[in-house]
Parts: structure tokens; C-alpha cells; sequence
């Protein structure tokens, strides 16, 4: 391939949807016989990451590769939690409050709604607990994965260590990487990112 930059999803099909319940009643429209088991899709994500890094792209986020200087600045301002201003229908932003606080905030997906008032329809403050549980899960989304020292320096180190017996389940279930300063998914943690991104939204002194 001679682009710059790729990025591939694994097919998720929402249960509600029509593909969903045609799928689960064992239906035949829209192709559902078609639609590939979980392991054939973990399959082509797995060659689709052979396929781009032997031509030059590496992956650098779960779903996304890129040759070196070519990552998405843009979206990796979602990863790494720094402010991003959305404008228009359905538009989602986060700003930093004068305290330093997260503030996200999103305009209706109403067009008629929208047209009639531009203005913002969903506004929330995140809690530091919240900000937290952000950190680790989008963090983790990028190969390079979650520092622990700017980890412990922004939420102190008491929060932080409170996640431990989480990383030790992860670690022996070969989901991530653990080291003093950095916590990472292994490939095989990336194919169930969002399992492991669960366990991060639950109470972690009661894990």
C-alpha cells in the first residue's frame, strides 16, 4: 500500500439493529449467513496487521497504523485526553475548566433540534474518579500505552496503586504488559480491548 496511514475496525454488530436480530433469529436477509464468526474477524484483524506492517505501516492504536511522523494528530487528542472543540449536529468537545477539570460537552442529534437551537444539549464535569478510569481506558487504546509516572503525578500515586489488583488479573491473563513505569494491551488484549477496558470502569478497591 502506498498510503501514509490505515485504520481497521473489527465488525461489531449491534444486537438491536436489523442485522443484529436477523443474525440472532437465524434469518436470512441483509446477508446475515454472511456475517463472519468473532474468531474469523479476530483472524483478519490479525492479518491485516501482518499485512500493514510488512508494508511500513505500524499500528500505533488499536485500530489505526500509520507510517512514522503520520499518526493522527487529530485523533490522538481523544487518546491522550487533551481538549478538542466539535462544531455542528451531533458534535462532541472537551475543554479544561479553570481548575483544570474536564468538561464534555455535545450538541444534539436532532437536526430539527439543532436547527431550531445550535447551542450545547449535553454538558457534563467529569468527577476525578471518572477522569481517572478515562485515562486508563483511552490510554490504553495507543500501542505505547499508559505512563504510570504522569499516571501517579496527575492522580497521585494512591490512586493509581488502588488499580493494581486489576493490572495483576489482566497481566496473568496475558491482556497487558506491566512494568514500574508503563502499562500496555498485548496483541492479544487488543483483540478484547473492550472486556479489558470494562474492568477498569468498576469500583477497582472492590476488584
Amino acid at each position: 500500500t502506498g498510503v501514509d496511514h490505515a485504520s481497521v475496525y473489527m465488525l461489531e454488530v449491534d444486537d438491536d439493529s436489523r442485522l443484529g436480530r436477523e443474525i440472532i433469529s437465524g434469518g436470512l436477509k441483509y446477508y446475515a449467513p454472511q456475517v463472519p464468526s468473532e474468531e474469523a474477524i479476530a483472524d483478519m484483524y490479525s492479518e491485516a496487521i501482518d499485512f500493514l506492517a510488512s508494508r511500513g505501516l505500524a499500528q500505533y492504536e488499536i485500530s489505526n497504523f500509520a507510517r512514522e511522523g503520520s499518526a493522527s494528530g487529530h485523533n490522538l487528542k481523544y487518546w491522550q485526553r487533551k481538549p478538542y472543540l466539535g462544531i455542528g449536529l451531533d458534535a462532541h468537545s472537551m475543554l479544561r475548566t479553570r481548575s483544570g477539570s474536564a468538561l464534555r460537552f455535545a450538541t444534539t442529534e436532532q437536526l430539527e433540534s439543532f436547527l431550531a437551537s445550535p447551542g450545547w444539549d449535553q454538558t457534563r464535569r467529569l468527577s476525578r474518579d471518572q477522569e481517572l478510569e478515562e485515562a486508563w481506558f483511552l490510554g490504553l487504546r495507543l500501542n505505547a500505552g499508559v505512563n504510570l509516572r504522569d499516571l501517579r503525578a496527575e492522580f497521585g500515586a494512591s490512586a493509581v496503586n488502588s488499580f493494581d489488583p486489576i493490572l495483576t488479573d489482566l497481566e496473568c491473563d496475558r491482556l497487558i504488559t506491566w512494568t514500574a513505569d508503563q502499562v500496555a494491551l498485548t496483541p492479544r488484549g487488543r483483540l478484547v480491548s473492550n472486556e479489558v477496558f470494562e474492568r477498569f470502569l468498576a469500583d477497582p478497591l472492590a476488584a
